[in-house]
């Protein structure tokens, strides 16, 4: 981040991308986080980390931003095509859940049919492939 103001909270973001062996999406979908919805650099965006595994062909993207900035999440739905979202924590506002409790309720690893599954910005996530993002107060 490149502010050094006190008392700035930061929102983090997890991207799970099922995409790992195609670099050049990975790379787009990351360089699409940073950016405004005039297409400039936001400078209070942040990529922290990506790690892609070509065997499970699943990558996820870090990135760090100011907590008044999570248009970031409605900014990724515009620019990234299938892109679901879920809220959780600080973002998650007004229950505030935590992951564990979104996903407990979401049915996120016993549900077979994903189709009827609700995110809160974005497509529902399709059972094979796309692009999930987790977002985060910290």
């Amino acid at each position: 981040m490149s502010s050094c103001r006190v008392g700035l909270h930061l929102a983090a973001c997890l991207l799970n991308i099922s995409e790992a062996r195609k670099k050049s999406i990975v790379e787009n979908i990351a360089k699409a986080a940073l950016l405004e919805r005039n297409g400039q650099r936001h400078p209070e965006v942040s990529v922290l980390n990506v790690f892609s595994d070509p065997e499970y062909n699943r990558s996820v993207i870090t990135i760090a931003a100011s907590i008044d900035e999570l248009g970031l999440a409605e900014n990724l739905v515009l620019s990234v095509p299938g892109c679901s979202v879920f809220l959780f924590g600080e973002a998650d506002l007004p229950e505030k859940r935590p992951l564990v409790q979104r996903r407990k309720q979401l049915g996120w690893f016993t549900r077979r049919d994903f189709s009827t599954l609700k995110s809160d910005l974005g497509a529902a996530p399709a059972r094979r492939c796309g692009l999930t993002a987790c977002f985060r107060a910290l």
